[in-house]
């Protein structure tokens, strides 16, 4: 078997692994339409280390804010918080927010925060918040024209707010869609690393 088949069979691998752990994941919220005249909206309590207990197992959600500006005042500035809990069991968790805009959103961005005490939401996902009080900023968003993402790591078990911020446009539909997901650990991507290392050092001995 030559290098290339090699290298070609362990990616195929790993692929398998990631798209197996894809579609295994448990779905907290799918699609929760942003709760108008709320604070904020819950998003529900996510286990980012579910998948070490249960391969594949990993939580995540997905929701949405679609009329921004029928909702408020069209061409106006929205200011947006999704509330979410991190439950990690024995430790800490990491999550990876992904934001799109569908329709024009002037300086679209956001921000992760810690949650302040008066932070107060319904139970169920996708229930909305009563009172939202962003506590310390841990994170701001790296920005583009249409889409931006948060990846954090190490986050103790608590309650989070993710901060989304805009300018709706004056005529038509405002819109963004977001996903909340597990963020493989670097431990996962370290043992993918000393695998492909492995192989080739196989291949060095063949060879030599």
């Amino acid at each position: 078997m030559n290098v290339k088949r090699l290298i070609a069979t362990a990616v195929a691998g790993a692929a398998m692994a990631v798209a197996s752990q894809a579609s295994q994941a448990a779905t907290i919220v799918s699609g929760a339409e942003y709760v108008d005249g709320a604070a904020g909206t819950y998003l529900g309590s996510y286990n980012p280390l579910a998948g070490l207990t249960v391969p594949g197992d990993v939580d995540n959600g997905t929701f949405q804010h679609t009329n921004i500006g029928g909702d408020t005042v069209p061409g106006t500035d929205f200011n947006d918080f999704w509330v979410f809990d991190l439950a990690p069991v024995g430790g800490s968790g990491s999550v990876s927010a992904d934001f799109t805009r569908f329709t024009a959103i002037l300086n679209f961005n956001g921000a992760l925060w810690t949650a302040g005490a008066g932070t107060t939401c319904g139970a169920a996902a996708g229930s909305g918040c009563t009172a939202v009080a962003p506590g310390m900023k841990l994170l701001d968003a790296t920005a583009s024209t249409d889409r931006w993402e948060i990846v954090a790591s190490n986050l103790s078990a608590g309650r989070y707010i993710i901060q989304v911020t805009g300018t709706s446009r004056t005529d038509g539909i405002s819109s963004y869609s977001g996903q909340l997901a597990f963020v493989p650990e670097p431990g996962t991507l370290a043992l993918l690393g000393m695998g492909l290392l492995a192989i080739g050092a196989s291949v060095r001995r063949r060879t030599n």
